[in-house]
């Protein structure tokens, strides 16, 4: 076997298990945890190899910024947990910057549209057929629950904690649902994504996560805003139709997002406030992403369910643990990933490019509204998945200079 077939065929698996990775986190941490090995290890081989990196030109420059500023925020990270309170095993928690490697992955291994829609329907699939499971299970599940338990309460929960199950569906939904408004065709047929996006829908609403309920809905009127008013028309009529239906437990559920003395935002805002006491006592090293919840108890004893394991929130829980630095390195990092992804939207010509990029802005700004209420940038699942859609208009800004390029070396002939 040539040179070329090897490093071909050797491509073709870093991208099988990618996808794996990608789609596994709905059912299997174990599964994305072991594609990753594989991927990763097999892309570093190959990049040693052939003494290559193989970083876009027309990318280049973007690319570098966004290596920097991840770089940066690593060493905040580094020095916090050197500095660490309790220090034992603070530096265990570093694995979880090698998930930036899907973003490099993603944006240097896919080399073509083709390959990318096949990446996306590939997670559509099994995200469909694990949310059809997850609310066929709810619904079985529901009626013996329903005794003991008030209804909205009551979470889809199946393979993953249903907060995590719920943010996961949101970036797919959130990167997706613009192309159902666009009149060309798209990558595939539209009943075809519909209904897809519809059960994923579902059984993101029955998670009963408030946090996504809120993030979902301001990054609909968004949409309706910018790209279409009409939309907005009918997202009224869909909420006031949703909440007439829906029993009186779920409206109760939603209502509760506004309730300070709902025990889970009263735990959220004690622990922000403990929160902002380690940041006060360690402003610039933070007390360390190690051992929160023995961090925690030196400030005040939990007497929440939940309370402690981590600060509910990804502004405060990188200020408490990496101090003011890493949180400037933090937002400067996505906003950074935000004006790239909005040049990229502005200068896509191709309505359904622009669409799917647009879409990917609405999950980025998702993951950072939901944050506000979670740390789901410390969730691996929601991570891995958010990681690869922030790639995707990089790829479409890729594929676009490419097609130019070959368009303009065709006329020079």
């Amino acid at each position: 076997m040539d040179k070329d077939k090897i490093l071909k065929n050797t491509d073709s698996i870093i991208l099988i298990f990618l996808t794996v990775q990608i789609f596994s986190v709905s059912f299997s941490i174990a599964l994305s945890s072991i594609s990753m090995g594989i991927w990763g290890g097999l892309w570093i081989i190959r990049t040693i190899y052939t003494r290559k990196l193989c970083i876009p030109e027309s990318l280049s420059k973007d690319i570098k910024i966004i290596t920097v500023l991840i770089l940066l925020f690593f060493i905040t990270d580094l020095y916090s947990r050197y500095f660490a309170i309790i220090p034992e095993g603070a530096f265990a928690g570093l694995k979880r910057i090698l998930l930036f490697l899907i973003f490099f992955g993603a944006v240097i291994n896919i080399k073509d549209r083709e390959t990318l829609n096949k990446i996306i329907v590939s997670i559509l699939i099994v995200f469909t057929v694990i949310s059809i499971y997850e609310i066929s299970l709810y619904f079985l599940k529901f009626s013996e629950e329903a005794k003991t338990t008030n209804i909205g309460e009551i979470r889809l929960y199946a393979f993953s904690f249903f907060i995590t199950t719920a943010e996961i569906k949101m970036l797919f939904l959130m990167m997706l649902f613009p192309l159902l408004f666009i009149k060309e065709e798209i990558f595939l047929p539209k009943r075809l994504l519909a209904i897809p996006l519809s059960i994923i829908f579902v059984s993101m609403y029955l998670t009963q996560s408030r946090n996504v309920f809120l993030a979902v809905i301001i990054c609909f009127i968004i949409f309706g805003i910018i790209l279409n008013r009409k939309f907005l028309f009918y997202l009224a009529l869909f909420i006031i139709a949703v909440l007439i239906i829906i029993p009186s437990g779920f409206r109760q559920r939603i209502a509760s997002i506004a309730d300070p003395k709902h025990p889970s935002n009263e735990s959220r805002l004690i622990m922000w406030n403990v929160g902002w006491q380690m940041f006060r006592d360690y402003p610039i090293t933070g007390v360390g992403d190690n051992e929160i919840t023995r961090v925690y108890k030196m400030y005040k004893q939990p007497e929440f369910h939940g309370e402690g394991s981590h600060l509910h929130s990804n502004y405060l829980m990188v200020l408490a643990t990496k101090g003011i630095f890493g949180l400037l390195l933090y937002i400067a990092l996505f906003f950074t990933l935000f004006l790239k992804h909005f040049k990229y939207f502005k200068q896509a010509v191709i309505k359904e490019e622009k669409y799917l990029i647009f879409g990917s802005i609405l999950s980025m700004i998702s993951f950072h509204i939901s944050g506000i209420f979670e740390w789901n940038y410390g969730d691996w699942e929601v991570l891995t998945v958010f990681l690869f859609i922030i790639s995707v208009p990089f790829l479409l800004f890729k594929f676009n200079h490419q097609t130019l390029q070959k368009n303009n070396q065709t006329k020079e002939i």
